[in-house]
C-alpha cells in the first residue's frame, strides 16, 4: 500500500487489476503508479496492459526515447544519457551530474 497526500488530504492507494482494452487481459495498476498519477494531475486510469501500450506507440510512430553514448566531462567514464548532446555543452555521468547540481545548490546565494 502507497500513500499520497492530495490538496492536504491524506490518501491511501491499493493494487488495482484492470482490464486491457486491447487484449482483455486483466494488468495491475500499483499503488506506485497512481501516486504517479495522482501527483502529476493524471485523470485518466490506464486502459492498456504494458505490452499493448508499447505496440500501440510502435504501431503510431512514436519514438523511443534516444540513448546517446558519452564521456563523461569530469571522470571521464563512458556512460548514456537520454538525449543527443548539442552545442558543445559538457556532458556528465549521473554521478558527476548530481555532484556538479549540489554544488550549484550550495553556491546560490539565498
Amino acid at each position: 500500500m502507497e500513500k499520497g497526500s492530495h490538496e492536504g488530504v491524506l490518501v491511501d492507494f491499493v493494487d488495482k487489476t484492470l482490464s486491457c482494452r486491447e487484449c482483455s487481459k486483466p494488468f495491475t495498476w500499483t499503488a506506485g503508479e497512481q501516486s504517479f498519477y495522482k501527483v502529476k494531475g493524471l485523470i485518466n486510469i490506464p486502459a492498456r496492459c504494458g505490452p499493448c501500450r508499447s505496440a500501440r506507440k510502435a504501431k503510431l510512430g512514436l519514438p523511443d526515447r534516444a540513448q546517446t553514448e558519452v564521456i563523461c566531462a569530469d571522470c571521464g567514464q563512458r556512460t548514456t544519457v537520454p538525449f543527443v548532446p548539442r552545442n558543445g555543452n559538457p556532458v556528465f555521468c549521473s554521478a558527476c551530474f548530481e555532484k556538479a547540481r549540489q554544488s550549484a545548490e550550495i553556491a546560490v546565494p539565498v
